[in-house]
């Protein structure tokens, strides 16, 4: 005799496309890692035990996976062949969640990734019912035919979540009529995200009488995009800001510059790898120290939240800074930047495709004498995330409820 499923005893498959603890960006982690936990604790507020099966890249597999979320299923999702294999799997989940890698559901990383970020979600049946876009970036699709599949990708979706305005608009436009229930606006999942609880005691220890400025350098933009050209159409040179701004401070005995590597392999190397410049940068310049290795998400953040201010080209670097009331000065080369934190009335912000290299270290030395300002609208920054997520938690918790 087959026991009645009750939500005392319920169990629900979840999968998570293009979620991934392995990807060697810490930013992958941070969503993947904060999305499960808002997940859970609605789970958790029903009943409900979830068994998360997670599809993306093999990635590095010497970053852990938590333990705080039970035994995880890993699908590496990267084959075409293994299309109905992937299909099968996601056909025995109950309801699926895709956040893009965060930022990956656009034309400008081109064809290869976007075929693979856009493509999973036809292989979810009855999308509409259970297949959900959680909050990510949402374009540009400036290029007809990625636009056309884009559009036909969300629409097969039960519900679309922008993490900002600029996302949220783009999504109405390509959608028309039919948007006004089917999207809707939050943030950055990765604000929900908590920090390590207690710091390692092998962690270096920070000076109380200094300034401690967090530098996050972007092994990509260094290196000059994925072409080594200037891919992202910088107006300044960065790898000489970051320079000059490191023999300003060598001298300084009142600021302590800290490198803070955000993406980057355990195992082996790759051009646009943040530690790899960190550890050049440290080499070159004794002064700035560098930060402890980090292997998952809520360490860096940890890291990071100990900072007086923080300098990030990586977008989920300055996340973890601002989340934590740590003020910050975000370095942006995507519109993700400005639209992301906009909406949080966080308008600190370095924009390197307009700003000249002396403007942007005028910010960088103005951010660093009047950091206290800026913790105070870093504060208030995260408490309006905390606001903008929650209508992404009642979501989860009704589709959750509707399945019992």
């Amino acid at each position: 005799m087959t026991t009645p499923t009750t939500a005392a005893n319920r169990t629900m498959r979840i999968g998570l496309l293009w979620h991934s603890f392995f990807s060697g960006n810490l930013g992958v982690s941070a969503l993947a890692h904060a999305n499960m936990s808002i997940i859970a604790e609605a789970a958790k507020e029903l009943g409900i035990e979830p068994r998360f099966v997670l599809f993306g890249p093999k990635g590095d597999r010497a970053f852990p996976e938590p333990t705080e979320f039970g035994p995880l299923e890993y699908v590496e999702a990267s084959a075409i062949k293994e299309a109905l294999k992937y299909r099968r799997m996601l056909a025995d989940c109950e309801l699926v969640f895709d956040i893009g890698s965060g930022d990956s559901f656009a034309d400008i990383y081109g064809w290869r990734r976007f075929a693979k970020i856009g493509g999973l979600k036809f292989l979810v049946p009855n999308g509409r019912k259970k297949l959900v876009m959680s909050p990510q970036t949402l374009g540009p699709f400036d290029d007809t035919a990625m636009r056309a599949i884009a559009k036909r990708a969300m629409a097969s979706c039960h519900k679309v979540f922008a993490r900002d305005e600029p996302s949220l608009l783009r999504a109405q436009e390509m959608l028309g009529e039919a948007a006004s229930s089917h999207l809707a606006l939050a943030t950055d999942v990765a604000f929900a995200m908590k920090p390590l609880a207690e710091e390692p005691a092998d962690w270096p220890v920070r000076d109380a009488g200094k300034t401690h400025a967090g530098l996050n350098v972007s092994g990509l933009l260094y290196r000059g995009g994925y072409t080594g050209g200037n891919q992202f159409g910088l107006t300044l040179n960065y790898s000489e800001l970051i320079h000059e701004f490191l023999e300003q401070h060598a001298g300084n005995e009142d600021v302590q510059v800290w490198l803070i590597p955000h993406v980057y392999r355990l195992t082996g190397t790759a051009m646009e790898s943040d530690l790899a410049v960190a550890r050049e940068l440290a080499e070159k310049y004794p002064h700035a120290k560098l930060a402890p290795l980090f292997k998952a998400a809520p360490e860096a953040k940890r890291f990071i939240s100990s900072m007086n201010v923080m300098f990030a080209a990586r977008m989920h670097a300055a996340i973890a800074a601002v989340s934590t009331g740590t003020a910050c000065l975000p370095m942006s080369y995507s519109v993700k930047f400005r639209g992301l934190f906009a909406q949080l009335g966080y308008t600190h912000i370095i924009d390197l495709k307009s700003a000249s290299g002396e403007e942007a270290k005028a910010q960088m030395e103005q951010a660093i004498a009047d950091h206290a300002g800026l913790t105070k609208d870093a504060q208030n920054a995260a408490d309006t995330a905390a606001s903008k997520l929650q209508p992404y938690r009642d979501a989860i918790t009704a589709l959750m409820r509707e399945r019992l």
